[in-house]
């Protein structure tokens, strides 16, 4: 499938060609098979059908390929949209149904991946949801107040202290742009293997490197200006894989 890929901010997505550009090269594939393998005399019929069947068989085979290559999620709960994070290409994509309708750069754990204990810095592999959310401005989800708001247990929470790292207000979240997708982490599965960790977020990050993201205690790194767009996509619930 040809792409074409348009981008803007540091945001980025991908449209594929219509499908008469795809079906226009099958009938073409098509009539040049039918030709070597049947007569030009005979089978007439036959050769008719094959290719006045081709449009068929693309658009089958177009909607089976783009199957394929959105990740398998769970059965959502409400949410029409998916988020996919591929950690080794620093790439978030969301999902709207079957069609991915934005992608954008990320960041991911200074320990690397497969996270299984708390202070490992690592992000975890698997299948999540969106547990709670919070910004600084948005009307849905938590507000996020300075020196008030904070991740303790895995929940936000307002409190004249908490952990020193999750100051949902502090430039590291954000700042006066401060967006928090929080995930479930660990889910129900690794907490009866034994695993550990809290507070791991999709999240803004404003303390740039060079205009780069920096890496993260585990957590999932993202521009502000993105975070804060992704953040108005979705809603608690929304299925979120995590690849390596």
């Amino acid at each position: 499938m040809s792409i074409k890929i348009v981008y803007y901010s540091h945001t980025y997505v991908k449209q594929a060609k219509p499908p008469r550009f795809r079906v226009r090269k099958a009938m073409r594939s098509a009539r040049q098979i039918v030709s070597r393998i049947v007569p030009r005399k005979a089978f007439v019929p036959v050769a008719g059908w094959f290719i006045a069947a081709a449009p068929f068989f693309v658009l089958i085979s177009a909607v089976a390929t783009v199957a394929s290559e959105m990740p398998l999620f769970p059965v959502p709960k409400q949410s029409q949209y998916r988020i996919a994070i591929h950690c080794s290409m620093k790439v978030l994509q969301l999902w709207r149904n079957a069609e991915l309708i934005r992608e954008y750069p990320i960041d991911v754990g200074v320990g690397g991946i497969r996270k299984t204990r708390g202070g490992d810095h690592r992000t975890p592999i698997g299948d999540y949801e969106v547990s709670w959310m919070a910004s600084r401005t948005s009307p849905k989800g938590h507000r996020i107040i300075d020196n008030k708001s904070w991740c303790a247990g895995n929940k936000f929470v307002y409190a004249s202290s908490g952990p020193a790292l999750e100051k949902l207000w502090a430039d590291c979240y954000g700042g006066d742009q401060a967006t928090v997708i929080s995930i479930n982490y660990p889910n129900a599965k690794e907490r009866a293997m034994g695993w550990s960790g809290e507070c791991i977020h999709i999240h803004a990050d404003k303390r740039l490197k060079d205009g780069a993201l920096k890496k993260s205690y585990g957590c999932i790194h993202m521009f502000p200006r993105d975070a804060v767009e992704l953040y108005e996509m979705v809603d608690v619930g929304t299925p979120v894989k995590i690849l390596p």
